[in-house]
């Protein structure tokens, strides 16, 4: 099986899921896209208008999860995300998992009693 790649059987519930022994969840939900030529593809439209690319994404993802490792965080380590809804979600969530970190995001609409 390819690296960063699943398969799934529906004929029997639940359905059954392989993952490839190398799996990283951001290479199927953002550079797939890239490599099959949908980079100029709009992959985040914002309420403002504001267009974010395939392509920009990928580069920013990449940014962001490099960032992280060069602050000294681990594979493994969680990553406690309190962030506004914006392209920058996407961004530090998804680059926090390509470099092996677990983005843990909260509602920042929670109180401090929640």
């Amino acid at each position: 099986m390819q690296e960063n790649t699943f398969s799934f059987d529906s004929s029997i519930s639940p359905a059954k899921f392989v993952y490839s022994e190398v799996f990283n969840a951001a290479v199927p939900f953002i550079d797939r896209h890239i490599t099959e030529g949908r980079g100029d593809k709009v992959a985040i439209l914002c309420s403002n208008g504001e267009k974010v690319r395939y392509t920009e994404l990928s580069e920013r993802v990449n940014r962001c999860g490099s960032l992280l490792r060069a602050k000294g965080m681990k594979p493994g380590q969680r990553l406690l995300m309190v962030i506004k809804d914006a392209p920058e979600f996407f961004y530090l969530f998804w680059g926090s998992i390509k470099a092996g970190i677990i983005p843990v995001p909260l509602n920042t609409l929670l109180r401090s009693r929640d």
